[in-house]
């Protein structure tokens, strides 16, 4: 994966004339972000696809001060979005004569695409030889707030990594143009950082998830993910996946139950074995998921 960031200027001018044909090269940029909507500090994944349409083996390169991979994110008043880190290097890329190549990349990591409202977002591609960038079509998304089903507040026990540190755990639901979607975030609101805000899956009307924490601050959810099917997942407190597994109610409905020295687990309900989960259709899982970690 990329790891970078906006270069220091504006491309404006630049990527006015990418759209342009070039007489004696062209290079096609294409973005896809999955969907438009987003919950506060999910990651969210650009794919990035360059095609080689000179003639001729291209190779992709930084000429300073100019990079030759970049992002233009403009705020819903038009207005540019500084990157976190301004100064990267990637090594060159070559891309033989009609060749493709994709990339992934989490924008979240890369800017504060946090605060809530809508941006516009288009990848651009720099080509050295012509000193001229080509840009993807422009893509707009927008980040929103979730409605707080559950949270606590817990502190992590002595003898684990950042033993003595405090996690808030929160449960959202945020509604999606299809589904509306259940949401796990861990956060250290003393520290100001967001360890994850993660989909589990679809919420089911009628059916609230249970959320219980045990004696290791480890966080135990169960979700109603479809008629008769659930999915239960534990993460630790730095939003570590501890596993998930799914359930069906054949037989009774499974619950979180907790035990008399603390730890919590599921009573009731069958285990799906790993070949008949898969042609289950449950919500996404947070395994499923790319990792995003960003820092406010």
């Amino acid at each position: 994966m990329f790891r970078l960031a906006h270069r220091p200027r504006l491309l404006v001018l630049a990527l006015l004339c990418a759209g342009a044909p070039s007489l004696y090269a062209q290079i096609d940029v294409r973005m896809e972000i999955p969907r438009r909507l987003y919950i506060c500090y999910e990651p969210i994944i650009a794919t990035v696809t360059i095609t080689n349409m000179t003639g001729r083996d291209l190779t992709l390169e930084d000429h300073p001060p100019d990079k030759w991979f970049s992002f233009e994110i403009l705020n819903a008043g038009g207005l540019p979005i500084p990157p976190r880190a301004a100064d990267y290097h990637l090594p060159p890329l070559t891309i033989p004569i009609g060749q493709t190549v994709k990339r992934k990349v989490n924008l979240v990591n890369l800017y504060p695409v946090t605060d809530y409202g809508v941006y516009h977002v288009r990848a651009a591609i720099y080509m050295a030889a012509l000193d001229k960038y080509f840009a993807s079509p422009v893509t707009g998304i927008e980040v929103s707030e979730g409605q707080t089903l559950w949270q606590q507040t817990v502190g992590i026990p002595d003898g684990q990594q950042n033993a003595g540190q405090y996690r808030n755990y929160e449960l959202l639901s945020f509604r999606q143009e299809k589904d509306n979607m259940l949401y796990v975030r861990i956060e250290d609101q003393d520290a100001g950082v967001v360890y994850a805000t993660l989909p589990l899956g679809r919420l089911i009307n009628g059916y609230d998830p249970e959320a219980q924490v045990d004696t290791q601050s480890q966080l135990h959810i169960l979700e109603m993910v479809a008629p008769k099917e659930y999915l239960y997942t534990r993460l630790g407190p730095d939003a570590e996946m501890l596993g998930q597994q799914d359930y069906t109610d054949l037989r009774t409905r499974p619950h979180l139950r907790r035990t008399a020295d603390g730890d919590v687990g599921i009573a009731g309900g069958v285990v799906v074995q790993p070949q008949t989960a898969a042609t289950m259709e449950a919500g996404p899982k947070l395994s499923d998921r790319p990792p995003g970690m960003p820092v406010p």
